[in-house]
């Protein structure tokens, strides 16, 4: 069963690929990286043992659209040591690699690009996340890490420049374990998870996550969550947030302003000491 999902989402991933890249520009990129138009099969091992207890294996379908950075499709398949009912895969449309060297050899080939994932620069503690003000500083393609303070370790897969302002985005998977089986649920589209990127910011202490949305000078929105006890799980509840704008109700440009607010029963309440010109 788990050969034919693989075979599956590898077949999705060619037939949408085919139609999607079919035609390269002759300017696209510099020579080493034409012919990477997501019809190219990368595999990649990961030597090393991930979280004490992975194997990693990818198959990956790169394109050259913003190269050197290269990014694309693909199916990452993780395998528990000693375990074959603990393997999971997981599809992904923005999938890099920092640095990658393109071998052409290898990939004609289809010899595996073997790597150590401990060779990325992974700040993968929350108190480093937290100290650092946001995850910036994340070069690597997923990570282990508990981004909602229950106390396990969520995995997130690093979507790269696939978020707001091209910033990094974030797909966000808790992960149970029942006797043998890992279970894999995708949280991804619920708040606040569904806006997690590069700029987010998580204090630990307090149990908050805060979100950013910028549109630009004097357009930017805040919002800050915190992490509440639910059924069998942890839910988030909007505390606060702020927003900043320059035009009035009737449309006139009166400055850069900000207003910010309580969460108070449910409802917004404007914070009239925190709110005003910037």
């Amino acid at each position: 069963m788990f050969s034919i999902l693989k075979t599956l989402l590898l077949i999705l991933l060619l037939f949408f690929n085919h139609y999607s890249f079919a035609n390269e520009p002759a300017n696209c990129c510099p020579e080493i990286y034409k012919g990477l138009n997501a019809d190219k099969l990368i595999k990649i091992h990961f030597t090393d043992l991930i979280e004490g207890k992975f194997t990693v294996d990818v198959q990956w379908f790169p394109d050259n659209g913003l190269a050197p950075l290269i990014t694309g499709p693909a199916i990452i398949t993780f395998k528990r040591k000693g375990d074959v009912l603990s393997s999971f895969t997981k599809l992904t449309g923005f999938f890099h690699i920092p640095d990658f060297e393109v071998d052409w050899e290898k990939i004609n080939s289809g010899e595996v690009f073997e790597m150590k994932y401990s060779d990325f620069n992974n700040q993968s503690t929350l108190k480093e996340l937290a100290f650092k003000k946001g995850i910036y500083s994340l070069e690597t393609p997923f990570f282990f890490e508990d981004v909602n303070f229950d106390g396990t370790k969520e995995l997130i897969i690093t979507e790269k420049q696939n978020a707001q302002r091209h910033r990094d985005g974030y797909k966000v998977y808790s992960m149970y374990q029942n006797r043998a089986v890992i279970s894999l649920y995708d949280i991804t589209n619920t708040l606040p998870y569904v806006n997690f990127d590069s700029s987010t910011e998580f204090n630990p202490k307090d149990k908050t996550i805060t979100l950013y949305y910028s549109g630009g000078a004097c357009t930017t929105v805040s919002e800050t969550y915190q992490a509440v006890v639910g059924y069998r799980t942890v839910k988030f509840q909007l505390i606060k947030g702020w927003e900043t704008y320059f035009w009035d109700d009737d449309g006139n440009d009166i400055g850069c302003h900000i207003k910010t607010y309580d969460i108070v029963n449910g409802r917004k309440v404007l914070n009239h000491a925190k709110s005003g010109p910037v």
